[in-house]
Formats: C-alpha cells, sequence, structure tokens
C-alpha cells in the first residue's frame, strides 16, 4: 500500500503537489485519508496529510519510495468533503493546494521540522579535532544537541564545517524530528465535588442549621451568591472554625454582626455552600481552577483547604480545561417567535428537498424576521440529526449573533472568526472535530472546520465584502465556496440579505439561485427616509455638520429619551490639513495619502501605513500661520454635537475607539443598554445590528463613496445607505431616517431612500451590462509592488506582453486587459504599486496558460478594483 501525501514543504507550485510514500507493515490498517503524519523529506520530518491511499504507484519504482515515518493524530484532521473542497478552491483560484489547505488547520497545529545530534560512538578518533572532541563530550552530558542551537553557539560557518565532520567520522547521527507543538490542549488543577446525593444533602443541612433562620440560603445556587454578594467582607485571618464536613461537629450557630450581617462563621458558612452550590449545578463542560472557585466563592485558601482535608472537595491533576470564547459572557435562553405567512413560507422553502439543488437567496427587508428564519431551520435540522454553519462578515455584529444563536442552543455553539486567541481556536476546531457541537457560527474562516453531518450553510448579510479574502492567496469569496460546499455535500445554502448583492441578485433572475422574498418588516412600517440638500443648507447660511432638519430630529429624539445613530464613514477630525497661502498639503512620507487629523490624540495619522506625526503649528513649507483643516470625519461630528447637545451622552464607534472583539462588544452593549443617546459611527454599525431603542438614523455626508473610480461603488453606496437606514424603526416607536447629501438625484440616494432595492438593481444591472462589468464577464486584478516606481511599471508592462500573448495564442476573443497604470493611490507603505484588469466569460484557461512572476498579487473576482 502507499500513501499519497500533502506536505507544505513540497513545491507550492509543482504539477504534482502530493508525495508518495511507502506504508510501512506497522502502520497497515491504522491509516485513512485525511489523517496527520510525518514524513521523510529531504533530510527533514515534516508533517503533512494523507490525500488517498493507492495499491499501486504509477509515478516511481516502489523500492525507491521512502516509508512515512509516523502517524500523528489518528482521527482525520480534514473530512472527505474539506478535501474536495480543497481541490476546487485550488483549480478556481488558480493556487496551491497547500495553500488552500492552510485555511483548513488551526494556526500553531503543525509543527514545523528540526534536527538533532545524537552520539553513536562516545570514543573519538585520533584525528578528531578537538571542537568534535568537546561536541562528543557536550553530548554525553546532555544527550541530544539540537542543531539549530549549535548553530546559535558556534555560527553558521563554523557549525557548517563541524557538523560536516561529525557526520563524516560516524561518531554523530543527525536525527530530523518534529518541532514541539506550538498549540496543545492547556492543563490545569481542578476541583471536583467528593460528596453527591444524600451524604451532600446532609452535609448541606449540617451548615444550614448553623446559621441564623433569616440567613438559611436556598438550595438554588443564585441564592447563596446572592447572598454573600451582599455581606460584608470577611477578614482574612487564621481561623479555628469547626471542620465543615458531614463527619465533622456541626458549626456552631454565629452571632449577628453589628450591622445586621452573619458574622465570621456564618460567612465561612455561606461561602462552602456557596461554592460547592457553583460546583454542583456547573454545566459539565465548566471546570472550576481553586483560584476561579475561591474568587467566585469568597473562600480563603486556608477554607478551601480544609474542604479538601474533610473530603467535601477534591483537585485533580492535569485536567484539560477549555479555553472557552464564551466564558465570561452572560447569555440569555431564547425561544423560538411565531413566524408571519411570509417567514413560514421561506422557511418551508428552506426545508424541501429541492433546496439542495440550488442555494436559496432570502430576499428580507431590514426588520423582516430573517434570523428568525434561520434559527428555526437549523433547529429542524438538528433534530433530523444534522449540524448548521451560520457565517457572519464581522466581529461588529458577532455579539448579537451570538447572543441569539446561543441562546437558542445553549452549550452547543462553536465560535470560529480572527479575533480569537490561538488557543480558544484550536479548542473550538477539537469540538466541532469530535462532533460535540450543533453549530458553528464565526466569519468566513468559519467554513473551513471540519463539521461532520453538516446539514445547512448559512450565509447572513450576504453582500458584505467583508466575505472576500483579498489580502493573501487563495482569493476566495466565502459565498462562493459556500455554494460549492453545499453542491458537494448536497445540503441548502441560505444567503441572507436586505440588499443583496449584484451578482446574487442576477443569478436568482436568471434560476442559478431560488429566490424568497420577506417584504414586510414585523410589527412597524420600514421608516419614513427625508433627503436633505447640502446646497440649500450652504445657501440659507447654515456651514454646521448638521442640517437644520437633523438638528431639530436630534433635539425631539433626546427630549423624548429616545435614541439615534449618526453614520458617517470616515475616521478623525479632519481629513486633509491644508496651507492656504502657498498650497501645502500635509502627506504621508510613505503612501501618496493625506495625513488625516485625530482630535483626540492630537497627532496626525495615515490610515494606511499608521504614520503618526504631531500636529503642525506652522507650515513647514512657506512657514507661515495658515493651516486650516478641511473634511469632516466622526471626530468632527462628535465634537460639534458636544457643542450643539452638551447634556446629550455620546458614544463613538469607529477603528480608534474599537480595537478588539472585546471593544465592540462593550461599545454595543452600552449603547443597547441605553448608556448614551446618539451613537456616531462608521460603517460598523450598518451591519446588521438590531437596536429597538434607536428611533433617529442622520447619515451626515451620502456622497463620500458615490465617486469613488470602482465599478462597484454605486453599489455599495446604496447598500451602506439602506442597511444603516434600517436601523431605525426596529422597536415599539417608529423611526426616521435623514440623508445629508450634494447630490440629492443620484439615483443611489433615491432609490435608497424609497427603500426601493428592485429599482436600484435595475438600474445598475442596466449599466453593468452596458460596460461589461460583473456578472457579464469575470474580473481578475493583477497587482505589482516595488520600492522602485520605474521597476514596478517595468514589471507591468512585462507582464502584458505575456498576457496579450496568451490571450492570442489560445484565440480568447471575448477576453482583454485594461492597463497597467498606477492604482488610485500609486503608494502605499513606501511601495508603488502598478495594476491590470483582465476582463472575459473564464479567465482560468488564460491564468493557466501564464507564468506570473514573483511580487504580483493576483485577485480572482475582486469586490473592488481599486
Amino acid at each position: 500500500m502507499f500513501a499519497e501525501v500533502l506536505t507544505v514543504a513540497a513545491s507550492w507550485q509543482g504539477e504534482r503537489p502530493l508525495l508518495t510514500y511507502q506504508i510501512p507493515g506497522e502502520l497497515a490498517g491504522q491509516l485513512q485519508p485525511g489523517q496527520l503524519v510525518a514524513v521523510p523529506y529531504g533530510e527533514r520530518l515534516v508533517e503533512g496529510i494523507i490525500w488517498q491511499l493507492a495499491e499501486s504507484c504509477e509515478h516511481s519504482a516502489p523500492e525507491a519510495l521512502r516509508p512515512l515515518h509516523a502517524l500523528l493524530d489518528p482521527q482525520p484532521v480534514l473530512l472527505p468533503h474539506q478535501r474536495a473542497l480543497a481541490e476546487w478552491m485550488a483549480d478556481y483560484y488558480v493556487t496551491s493546494l497547500a495553500l488552500v489547505v492552510q485555511l483548513m488547520l488551526p494556526p500553531g497545529l503543525l509543527q514545523g521540522s528540526r534536527a538533532v545530534l545524537t552520539l553513536v560512538n562516545a570514543e573519538p578518533r585520533e584525528t578528531a579535532s578537538l571542537p568534535l572532541q568537546a561536541l562528543i563530550g557536550l553530548l554525553l552530558d546532555e544527550g541530544e544537541i539540537d542543531v539549530a542551537r549549535l548553530r546559535s553557539m558556534l555560527g553558521p560557518t563554523r557549525a557548517r564545517l563541524l557538523l560536516k565532520e561529525a557526520v563524516a567520522s560516524g561518531l554523530i547521527e543527525r536525527v530530523p524530528r518534529l518541532a514541539e507543538p506550538r498549540l496543545r490542549p492547556r492543563l490545569q488543577r481542578a476541583v471536583r465535588l467528593c460528596l453527591s446525593g444524600e451524604e451532600l444533602a446532609a452535609w448541606k443541612r449540617r451548615l444550614q442549621e448553623s446559621l441564623p433562620q433569616n440567613l438559611v440560603p436556598d438550595v438554588a445556587p443564585a441564592s447563596t451568591i446572592e447572598l454573600l454578594h451582599f455581606s460584608p467582607p470577611l477578614r482574612r485571618r487564621p481561623s479555628s472554625a469547626a471542620p465543615l464536613s458531614p463527619g465533622g461537629p456541626t458549626v456552631k450557630a454565629p452571632a449577628a454582626a453589628a450591622n445586621g450581617g452573619p458574622g465570621q462563621e456564618g460567612l465561612r458558612a455561606l461561602r462552602a455552600l456557596a461554592a460547592v452550590d457553583l460546583l454542583e449545578h456547573s454545566p459539565p463542560d465548566v471546570t472550576w481552577t481553586p483560584s476561579r472557585l475561591a474568587r467566585a466563592s469568597g473562600l480563603t485558601q486556608a477554607q478551601l483547604q480544609q474542604l479538601i482535608a474533610e473530603g467535601v472537595l477534591a483537585i485533580d491533576e492535569n485536567v484539560e480545561v477549555r479555553r472557552d470564547p464564551l466564558r465570561d459572557r452572560r447569555i440569555a435562553p431564547g425561544a423560538p417567535l411565531p413566524l408571519t405567512p411570509a417567514q413560514e413560507a421561506a422557511l418551508r422553502a428552506i426545508l424541501a428537498p429541492e433546496a439542495a439543488q440550488r442555494p436559496l437567496l432570502l430576499h428580507g427587508v431590514t426588520g423582516s424576521g430573517k434570523t428568525e428564519v434561520y434559527l428555526q431551520a437549523l433547529a429542524a435540522l438538528i433534530a433530523r440529526g444534522k449540524k448548521g454553519l451560520v457565517l457572519v462578515p464581522e466581529i461588529a455584529i458577532t455579539a448579537q449573533a451570538i447572543q441569539r444563536v446561543a441562546g437558542r442552543f445553549p452549550g452547543r455553539v462553536a465560535i470560529i472568526h480572527s479575533a480569537l486567541s490561538p488557543g480558544e481556536r484550536y479548542d473550538e476546531w477539537r469540538r466541532i472535530r469530535a462532533g460535540q457541537v450543533d453549530v458553528v457560527l464565526g466569519s468566513r474562516s468559519a467554513l473551513f472546520v471540519p463539521l461532520p453531518d453538516l446539514g445547512i450553510i448559512i450565509l447572513d448579510e450576504e453582500h458584505e465584502t467583508a466575505y472576500k479574502q483579498e489580502e493573501r492567496r487563495p482569493t476566495y469569496h466565502a459565498r462562493e465556496v459556500a455554494c460549492t460546499l453545499g453542491r458537494l455535500l448536497y445540503i441548502p445554502v441560505v444567503l441572507g440579505s436586505a440588499t443583496p448583492s449584484v451578482t446574487s441578485f442576477y443569478r436568482a433572475q436568471q434560476g442559478a439561485y431560488q429566490l424568497v422574498e420577506l417584504p414586510e418588516r414585523i410589527g412597524a412600517p420600514l421608516p419614513p427616509v427625508e433627503i436633505v440638500d447640502l446646497r440649500s443648507e450652504l445657501h440659507a447660511g447654515n456651514t454646521s455638520i448638521l442640517s437644520r432638519r437633523l438638528r431639530s430630529e436630534l433635539e425631539r429624539v433626546l427630549a423624548q429619551r429616545q435614541q439615534a445613530i449618526l453614520y458617517l464613514n470616515r475616521r478623525g477630525a479632519a481629513s486633509c490639513v491644508l496651507c492656504r497661502e502657498c498650497g501645502y498639503v500635509a502627506m504621508c512620507e510613505h503612501c501618496d495619502v493625506p495625513l488625516t487629523y485625530h482630535a483626540t490624540e492630537r497627532i496626525l495619522l495615515c490610515h494606511y501605513c499608521n504614520l503618526q506625526r504631531p500636529v503642525l503649528t506652522r507650515c513647514p513649507h512657506c512657514d507661515h500661520h495658515s493651516l486650516r483643516y478641511f473634511g469632516v470625519g466622526t471626530e468632527k461630528v462628535e465634537q460639534a454635537l458636544q457643542q450643539t447637545f452638551p447634556n446629550a451622552r455620546l458614544l463613538r464607534w469607529d477603528r480608534d475607539t474599537a480595537r478588539t472583539r472585546r471593544a465592540h462588544e462593550q461599545l454595543l452593549d452600552r449603547f443597547a443598554n441605553h448608556e448614551a443617546d446618539i451613537l456616531i459611527g462608521t460603517q460598523m454599525i450598518a451591519k446588521g445590528l438590531d437596536l429597538p431603542g434607536v428611533t433617529l438614523v442622520g447619515v451626515v455626508a451620502a456622497d463620500i463613496a458615490l465617486m469613488l473610480p470602482d465599478f462597484a461603488a454605486t453599489e455599495r453606496a446604496f447598500t451602506l445607505l439602506t442597511q444603516v437606514a434600517g436601523r431605525a424603526g426596529r422597536g415599539s416607536e417608529s423611526g426616521l431616517v435623514i440623508i445629508q447629501t450634494f447630490n440629492p438625484e443620484h439615483f443611489a440616494i433615491e432609490t435608497a431612500s424609497r427603500h426601493a432595492y428592485h429599482e436600484f438593481y435595475a438600474a445598475e444591472i442596466t449599466l453593468r451590462q452596458r460596460y461589461g462589468y460583473p456578472p457579464f464577464r469575470q474580473f481578475v486584478k493583477f497587482t505589482y509592488s516595488h520600492t522602485n516606481r520605474r521597476r514596478a511599471q517595468n514589471e507591468a508592462l512585462l507582464l502584458r506582453e505575456q498576457l496579450d500573448r496568451a490571450i492570442a495564442e489560445l484565440g480568447l476573443e471575448e477576453t482583454d486587459i485594461v492597463g497597467p497604470a498606477p492604482a488610485v493611490m500609486e503608494r502605499i507603505r513606501d511601495e508603488f504599486r502598478w495594476q491590470m484588469i483582465a476582463r472575459g466569460p473564464d479567465l482560468r484557461p488564460l491564468l493557466r496558460a501564464i507564468t506570473i512572476p514573483p511580487g504580483w498579487h493576483v485577485d480572482i473576482d475582486p469586490v473592488s478594483t481599486m
């Protein structure tokens, strides 16, 4: 038997990405595709994944093949559908299989390789050099030495010469090893409750009898802990308290404290009861370390040890403790809600057998109840023994999604997204692989987890560009991968959005997707939208950021103790610092973009390379005091609101105030709990959030995203306006949306003001067909970056020549190339960027026919051409 093994050490661009190894006799019958193994590769041992098993070898003589070294994990790390998906992605996105597979493994799982020196013969020959004799002495002391350590001790040149002499002498052997894994299960000490049944009940009765009658807690743990919370603190001092155990004497009733509390002995008893209650009523997957239990119950270490000595508690060593992303989060349980007729029709369509034949596009206006349809579809399929995968675009909306999904399926949800620590991601991956969860919730990377018995994939807010990986290969789109995975498994794929992408809605119109619509909001109509022409405001003498209409509505909202959202997709206080005397503009030294003024930190900041400069007081070019700050950002809006409404409680949510997962959650929780009256934010606040207290949404400047040189700019502007408008009026109070713009006649703004998606789509798809934009032709974006501008230009011209030759040789008459030309922002982080766009019905034959030189980034199906 032979094993075809995929290793990341093999050639990334080779025609044969799999290497063939013999299966040694001791491993016969133990191996299966998808397992993680160690194989020899050159002089190293490397990790690989068995891709397939074969009874014959076509590429090499069997006796020439090396044996597989070891099986590292008997449970496969890749399921069959994952391997099939990886092969499709490598083909469609024209990239190596190894790069795709890396998406499917948790960071830190692969160990890497190393080499060690071991002693074969301790008696050196007379010709052995002094360094070799010293190395033999070191090996006699330590047993083995890592080659990397030897290089660090001697330097690369001396180490290479010594290694050559040592191996040639036959006295020392170089042995390949795998490095220690960077990730492994976390092992800690854990407290265990030793008593149960009547024995535990008797122990509780003894402690409760020692308390004053008015302080006897219920058996439920919440009562004990609440009583402890309002009790005076216990001084940590040595105590001669009686043993708290079933076999020990009964604790004497404590005297009441001067302030009416339970007294010293009573507090000790209450805290012992609280500790036992926590252990007794915690879910099976919750582990209590000694320190955590002591903090939660109030026990001192001495009192904890006393309970252990009396046999009430015990401490187990090396217990695996799961790194749970939801450990400190309170999840309120949820129950199914009654469905409207439209929701019931959508649910029937998802659960119908024919739903597996093609993806289902669920087009529901904001507030139409798409999430409830998702949850009930998940519940129905879980009842059939299947599992579900739910994708959300970004961390900003993950918090609310977690509350809803984990509340409906408590203890059976795994979380996967980029903000998890490596340990959390590893533990969640292991739970998923073991089949311990029913639902996986996460961002685009959750598509690649080894979830067995997958029965449905749900892609919420499918229009979001965050589902596209642009930075590195493979440049996949989660929507396309999800649809392919659904086809491989023959399961339903649900794409949900209030503003479907133009590509998805076109496919639905053509019959490639099944279209299901939820046309009405539940409980209230869609909020009316008013457009304010900022040109009229200027003519009336109003130069403020806030129009008169928006200011008056903010006054009404504040007076009625309601909440408002102000949206502006630009950070900072001013987007440009300009000298009115000489025309100087403060630019980034490393990027071709102006520095943005941030008033909070009083710095000039580049939003691309994070360069920071102090605020300028004089023009560095002409030395005049003529510097002025132009443009509007979220900070400037915040300042204007502070001046206009000094008593309003303001909250700003952008990348400057929310840099971590926890910061996003805290900001959202504060606003949802009505700790702020007005939320000022960038596009994060437009991403599917449900905030019932919001009755007013104001779009400060709707024109920012409209005039960008990009084929999808109009679609993004319409989507953002419609989505942010949908945050208003989702509760019991009616809502209002005000859009401020200098282009009130633009069809994207006009249709967004009427929530008229179908009208927008009809106009946009006509333009795209006229100019040959996606979805009518495929785009591939080529970008070359280099610190030398002339080098970037020359490389772009050379690739253009290669592309033109390939198009002519393949006879691709409907394929053409736009460019090369400098990118819209030519220089980013000191690198000059040149770009080309290839356009055609199918560009994969062209991509396979050319050799792309190093330094090029190829984005297949880009969501932006900028």
